[in-house]
């Protein structure tokens, strides 16, 4: 192995890894919340109607805002520089997307009890993904 590859990341701190391990901890520790804070959200929203037709525009208008406020809380609460902040977002959103693979499989009343509200639920999770991607990429763009 070269003497460049062990190198750590001036800026970042961090090994070949593109974290350091307190990062790697809070962006999985964070992963999991919003994971949660997700299947709280299906479960309690479909009950007061924030699902459906009509009322899924309103949740997913509201999955914009979360997902610009949750990037920039995740850049603040990991100290994420610039070329962190998009792969910290993943790495995040990717603990939460296999923590909801698992959950809506094998512990489906988790999210609710019929399936339409989970399905609609699950696709608003989805949305969500796709925000927080977007997000990032926004967020390190503005930055830059």
């Amino acid at each position: 192995m070269r003497q460049a590859d062990v190198r750590k990341n001036q800026v970042t701190g961090a090994g070949r890894f593109p974290f350091t391990k307190k990062q790697t901890g809070l962006l999985t520790m964070l992963g999991l919340g919003f994971w949660f804070l997700g299947a709280m959200t299906v479960k309690f929203g479909a009950q007061v109607g924030l699902f459906g037709p009509v009322a899924s525009i309103f949740a997913f208008a509201l999955g914009i805002a979360v997902a610009w406020v949750g990037v920039k809380f995740m850049i603040s609460f990991c100290k994420l520089e610039i070329e962190q902040i998009v792969p910290g977002v993943a790495f995040g959103l990717g603990v939460a997307t296999f923590s909801d693979g698992i959950a809506i499989t094998w512990f489906t009343p988790l999210y609710g009890n019929q399936w339409e509200d989970v399905g609609l639920g699950a696709a608003w999770i989805l949305w969500g993904a796709f925000t927080f991607l977007a997000a990032a990429f926004l967020e390190a763009y503005k930055r830059a």
